[in-house]
């Protein structure tokens, strides 16, 4: 598992239950985190500076029998060449894995919601907006194509994206959440410097032959890991030959790493500053509550954004969802074997948060929660993803009449 890198395919529902609730489904709201990609500017710079020496080193290892791969492990090395697509001028950018992934996401949501998400575009049934990221953007392109055809996309008119987006990138327009919680890597640090992570950096470096002072650092077990987490995903059935220097417990302990440090800076790491996490998705949470509000036939059937990982885990933070009992930190890796904080599986690339509200005559009505195709439960709800609308108003109604320009970057419990 590759936590916020991991593939979709693996970890999502496989088949989605629109007849949870008996009554009429109404409304579609998705927030979606971009398919998958190529490596950011930073880890593609990283990545091309370093990979040459790596590969013909690791090689040489093998020749002078230093290392313990075996020989079709060699071969894989030995004829690997680097995706020309690796490239400064692409970094971030959709793949095709990645294109795929939200044009047969938004097949199964429509044929699970065909009443929502009708097959003819209406610019009065459907609204799309993204972050207007390379990546985002295009991942909207590709749910457009999977609900109206090939080039679908193109008839769609698309919102426009604001020069400041509080509404999808909120975390950036807040002084106080970039210096407060964004920066604090300390907790992630300190594991890194850990007997768990250290013992696991001198086996992946034994496995390709690095021994004693030639141990690698961190920063070349980062590539190596990065190499075998973009190839993978990228060729689903295939084989990494990067994979080849980590275990499964190695595999591990790089996860624990990566999800210590999306705890303390997008997670329950910080308890004091709990208020501003659910603050900053002001503006998508009343946008969410407006939409299940209306009772208007005249509204859009379907809301749909796509922005990146962090404002879909902020997102995430409002219902209290992967909470764990006892705290992530550096000590209790052992520990947390079974925790409910595992980013593998809650943000891996193209994740997506759909919730659907049904119209119930005479009662309250119902909405559904589904994280990755599969039922979200939220405490208080039932474990088949639903929630009743009042329970939903009576928790975050002060969003609906919130002043979100004075509110989402606070960590006040005025709910004014």
């Amino acid at each position: 598992m590759f936590t916020i890198h991991g593939p979709y395919e693996p970890i999502r529902g496989q088949r989605i239950n629109a007849n949870v609730s008996t009554c009429t489904p109404s409304k579609f709201w998705m927030l979606g985190r971009y398919g998958t990609r190529l490596p950011s500017s930073t880890e593609t710079a990283n990545m091309l500076g370093n990979y040459e020496r790596l590969h013909t080193e690791i090689l040489e290892n093998y020749k002078q029998g230093k290392t313990s791969l075996c020989a079709a492990d060699f071969e894989l090395l030995e004829n690997w060449e680097l995706n020309p697509d690796i490239a400064l001028e692409r970094a971030a950018h959709l793949t095709s894995v990645g294109w795929d992934e939200y044009e047969w996401l938004a097949q199964r949501y429509q044929a699970a919601f065909p009443t929502l998400l009708p097959s003819t575009y209406s610019p009065s049934d459907y609204f799309f907006r993204s972050s207007g990221l390379n990546n985002a953007a295009r991942s909207l392109y590709a749910f457009a194509d999977g609900l109206f055809g090939t080039g679908g996309h193109e008839s769609v008119e698309f919102a426009d994206v604001p020069e400041v987006d509080y509404l999808l990138l909120p975390h950036i327009q807040c002084p106080l959440y970039q210096d407060v919680i964004f920066s604090d890597r300390r907790e992630p640090e300190a594991f890194r410097q850990g007997p768990e992570y250290q013992q696991m950096a001198i086996q992946v470096s034994a496995k390709l032959g690095f021994h004693a002072s030639q141990v690698l650092r961190i920063n070349e077990i980062d590539i190596l890991a990065s190499f075998c987490k973009y190839e993978q995903i990228w060729y689903l059935n295939g084989t990494s030959p990067y994979c080849a220097g980590f275990s499964i417990a190695n595999h591990q302990v790089y996860e624990y790493y990566w999800d210590l440090d999306l705890y303390y800076r997008f997670g329950y790491g910080h308890p004091n500053y709990r208020r501003l996490l659910e603050n900053m998705n002001c503006f998508l949470m009343q946008d969410l509550l407006t939409a299940i509000q209306s009772n208007n036939d005249g509204d859009h059937k379907a809301r749909i954004f796509n922005t990146n990982n962090i404002t879909l885990i902020l997102f995430l933070l409002h219902f209290g969802v992967y909470e764990d009992d006892t705290p992530l930190t550096r000590h209790n890796f052992a520990q947390q074997t079974n925790r409910l904080w595992k980013s593998s599986f809650i943000i891996p690339m193209a994740a997506n948060l759909a919730i659907v509200k049904y119209d119930c005559a005479n009662e309250d009505n119902d909405i559904l929660f589904l994280l990755n195709e599969n039922p979200l439960h939220i405490p208080g709800c039932e474990a088949n993803g639903l929630c009743k609308q009042s329970l939903l108003l009576e928790r975050f109604g002060r969003f609906l009449t919130a002043n979100c320009m004075e509110t989402f970057c606070t960590n006040s419990f005025n709910d004014s």
